[in-house]
């Protein structure tokens, strides 16, 4: 979990979000991009040892310039890598004026379906779950925007060609999970950043990194390009015009 901020850090951070309406449609939703993860606390480590924070912020660094050039208004939080606390994320959103909230992130597995192997003289792990799955608080108040939004987001995703995993509803430890929709890979979660968000919220895993295949799919611009493009139909199929 991120480190917390200085109030001087945040206000400033508050600032530069801020200072980012500036750009763009005056009629353009206003969108927050969080960088799930940061450099002290990077997430999850792929097969290949990168680690989630930085796959976090190259695809978080595309949906944000694709929003851009469809029109939207995007704060893009925690791509500095600061220790910027779970509370503080979707309150620099709201001070933002953001309409939607989406946190990037990518997926790992329980270690008991995890294999060593060893890859630059190191030994790495590697594992067969694969594909994406997107997550609302079932207590948000803005459930029902926040479930069509990551359902929207979902279709657009397999139109793509891209396919969610259920493996968070396996009952194994660590797990249970519960599945909102199984088709669209959308699940329940109490996740602090969804619950301290005032506007439609919606946590997305993109893909699997402890999957030697999706760790490399994934790190390709390509692909980043192809999933930045689905977040952007989906999200102007679910949201207000």
């Amino acid at each position: 979990m991120p480190g917390k901020t200085t109030n001087s850090r945040r206000d400033r951070a508050v600032g530069v979000l801020a200072g980012l309406l500036l750009v763009g449609s005056a009629t353009a939703a206003t969108i927050a991009i969080d960088v799930g993860h940061s450099l002290s606390a990077p997430g999850a480590t792929s097969s290949y040892g990168e680690t989630e924070f930085s796959y976090n912020r190259a695809l978080a660094l595309e949906i944000a310039r694709t929003l851009r050039g469809a029109g939207h208004l995007v704060l893009l939080i925690g791509a500095d890598g600061d220790a910027t606390s779970l509370k503080d994320r979707p309150a620099m959103a709201a001070a933002g004026g953001a309409e939607f909230f989406l946190s990037v992130h990518h997926d790992s597995a329980q270690p008991q379906f995890l294999r060593t192997w060893h890859y630059q003289g190191a030994e790495r792990y590697e594992g067969d779950h694969s594909g994406y799955s997107f997550y609302v608080f079932p207590q948000h108040p803005r459930l029902t925007e926040s479930a069509r939004c990551a359902g929207a987001m979902s279709q657009a995703l397999v139109a793509q060609g891209f396919a969610r995993t259920l493996h968070h509803a396996e009952g194994v430890a660590g797990e249970y999970r519960p599945l909102r929709d199984a088709t669209l890979g959308l699940y329940d979660a109490d996740f602090a950043v969804l619950r301290g968000a005032t506007m439609p919220a919606v946590l997305f895993e993109a893909g699997v990194i402890v999957n030697k295949r999706d760790a490399l799919t994934l790190a390709r611009p390509v692909t980043r390009q192809r999933i930045a493009a689905a977040v952007r139909e989906g999200l102007a199929a679910c949201m207000p015009r």
